[in-house]
């Protein structure tokens, strides 16, 4: 069987996150909870690496050292995507490493990358934000291991209007220009709960129904329909061929950066200073 060829595919293993970044494209921002298991990313895993070939693949979150099964879930990611052609990292705010002390192990044993991403240049933050940084530095030298930094600060736009019950999509009403320009990345694919959805704002906003009364703005966005685990290699083949949709209207068709605060705010903090702050009209 011959595989489709992904260039970008990535997924949670933690939905939870320890860091509350204002405008996060996967929502984790929100008070988001739990873990994906070991077992269901196993079922993820022998349902889609049959069909499809990743040239990348990124584990994240929320925080995936949330998820203290990751030494498991790094072997287990390595023996499905075992093709020479793909490259695997390890995505991470880093502020969770020195409790994984073997890490660096499992990451070379199963040729992972590791990735730091950086979310704001508040000082505090930067300053906590360096101690991830020498361990990761410490483990490159001692087990050389490939390790880079993301710079999310420089790259990082609003997506969204509001917080909570107050989240507004964009809507420019132009799906082509908020594609051509999209902030998220045109090659963003999800899976998430066994199906492929084209980027992140549209699979975890799903998780953000769950836990937050919407407006019916979002109602077209929900009815959106990933590509599901039976589909045929001709559906999987045209679904990642596909480009500007109408759903990509939820974003803005001209994204502006957003300038990061700590995002080391507790989240009980965050929580009052954009309810009480962002109030759009529903």
């Amino acid at each position: 069987m011959n595989l489709v060829e992904v260039p970008n595919i990535e997924w949670h293993i933690a939905h939870a996150c320890n860091l509350t970044c204002y405008g996060c494209g996967h929502f984790s921002n929100h008070a988001h909870k739990g873990v994906v298991k070991y077992k269901e990313l196993e079922v993820w895993y022998k349902s889609w690496h049959n069909k499809i070939l990743p040239l990348n693949i990124n584990i994240l979150g929320g925080e995936p050292l949330l998820n203290k099964d990751i030494y498991n879930i790094l072997d287990l990611t390595r023996k499905y995507w075992n093709n020479p052609k793909t490259t695997i990292a390890l995505v991470t705010n880093g502020f969770l490493l020195y409790k994984y002390p073997d890490l660096p192990k499992y990451l070379k044993n199963n040729n992972i990358e590791l990735h730091l991403s950086k979310h704001s240049n508040d000082k505090e933050y930067v300053e906590k934000f360096q101690s991830a940084i020498d361990i990761a530095n410490n483990w490159r030298d001692e087990y050389d291991i490939f390790f880079k930094i993301f710079y999310s600060t420089e790259e990082w736009y609003e997506i969204y209007k509001g917080y909570g019950n107050n989240m507004m999509p964009f809507e420019d009403n132009d799906h082509e220009e908020s594609w051509n320009n999209c902030s998220t990345g045109q090659d963003c694919f999800q899976i998430l709960d066994n199906k492929i959805y084209k980027c992140s704002p549209l699979a975890y906003l799903q998780l953000q129904k769950e836990i937050y009364t919407l407006s019916e703005k979002w109602n077209h966005y929900l009815q959106y329909k990933p590509l599901e685990s039976t589909a045929t290699q001709e559906e999987v083949q045209e679904f990642f061929n596909r480009k500007a949709e109408s759903y990509c209207s939820m974003c803005p068709k001209n994204p502006k950066l957003i300038t990061h605060k700590n995002p080391m705010v507790p989240r009980s903090k965050y929580e009052r200073e954009n309810i009480k702050v962002i109030n759009v009209q529903r």
